[in-house]
């Protein structure tokens, strides 16, 4: 009886946090002053929020793990994803306009697994997870490069900008060097890229690290994430209505994070890279698993599947995320069929 009463009264004070009315025990009640400016912690709040009870469009909400992001205000859904090398927290917010619902649904990292085999090698391992949501089929994305915080990436400015530009042509066009005398796999997934030029539109992903309101472009870059976990090592958001996206950003994280890649793309040599300067990470790798994230595959969780490009666990000095294995790949041909033309 106690514990259900002192779960009313946090669920009453988080509320109040946001302005609006809850029903709490008299004898627990209290007064609780509502700031709109401070983020709404998402394990406080009911999993679905009624808003017409509770109107939360427009407020931060922050999960236990740390990704975090603004409720839309424009009927559409949010999801974003803190990666860190240890794994990726991800924090869901669904909007349903014609049952006026807010439904919170948190994914937190799970811990590093020992492994219990060896790795299953990338070119064989079909292991694959896949969002509810997908670019349209037979659709282009059309991304801008933001240069934002480059300078600070560990690289020179024009290898950071190509580091942007392989990892989101090589996760759309299934690079590989799984398959002999290609660079890709065959056919290609039914789904389009162009980068569109550079932008000086900031990722919608705030200092803290949260997904902010949709602009309408899809930004990808460097960002000097200020107050984001000292571990974090890039953010990601989609914004999407029902299974549809509609737009991606992404932001590399440079506050306190080195990133480093070759002048020219391997094919599947030792790790870590030769070359690498020790507590780095590459930077094909990250944006390639960030952009894979961008077109709707989840992560494939456990040390066996290490090897795929969509295996939550990052490493200092390591490409093989640079190239797709057959799970990835199988994903994006489960998302969107095989291109034709």
């Amino acid at each position: 009886m106690l514990s259900h009463m002192l779960r009313m009264r946090s669920l009453a004070v988080a509320m109040a946090a946001a302005g609006c009315a809850a029903p709490a025990p008299p004898a627990l009640a209290g007064p609780a002053v509502a700031d709109r400016c401070r983020p709404l912690e998402a394990g406080a709040l009911p999993q679905v929020v009624e808003l017409d009870r509770c109107d939360v469009r427009g407020r931060v909400i922050r999960g236990v793990s740390g990704a975090a992001a603004t409720v839309p205000a424009d009927g559409t859904s949010v999801t974003a994803r803190t990666l860190r090398p240890e794994g990726t927290a991800e924090l869901e917010i669904r909007v349903d306009g014609k049952a006026r619902t807010a439904t919170i649904v948190e994914r937190p990292p799970e811990a590093r697994p020992h492994p219990a085999a060896a790795p299953l090698r990338a070119c064989s391992d079909t292991a694959r997870r896949l969002a509810t949501v997908r670019w349209p089929r037979g659709s282009r994305i059309d991304w801008h490069y933001y240069q934002g915080s480059a300078a600070h990436s560990g690289m020179r400015p024009a290898l950071a900008a190509t580091a942007v530009r392989r990892g989101v042509s090589g996760a759309v066009n299934a690079r590989t060097d799984c398959v002999r005398g290609s660079t890709t796999y065959r056919p290609k997934p039914d789904i389009g890229q162009r980068y569109a030029g550079t932008t000086r539109a900031y990722p919608n992903i705030g200092g803290p690290g949260d997904c902010r309101d949709r602009d309408g472009v899809n930004s990808f870059g460097y960002a000097t994430l200020s107050t984001v976990d000292a571990d974090a090592l890039a953010v990601t958001c989609t914004w999407h209505v029902g299974g549809t996206i509609l737009e991606g950003d992404i932001a590399i994280q440079t506050n306190g994070k080195r990133w480093w890649t070759p002048r020219s793309q391997r094919r599947g040599s030792a790790q870590p890279v030769p070359g690498c300067p020790a507590g780095r990470y590459e930077a094909v790798s990250v944006i390639t698993h960030e952009m894979l994230h961008v077109l709707g595959l989840q992560h494939y969780e456990g040390a066996r599947h290490q090897n795929l490009s969509m295996s939550p666990y990052v490493r200092t000095c390591d490409d093989r995320a640079a190239t797709l294995g057959r799970g990835d790949y199988q994903g994006l041909i489960a998302l969107y069929g095989a291109d034709s033309r």
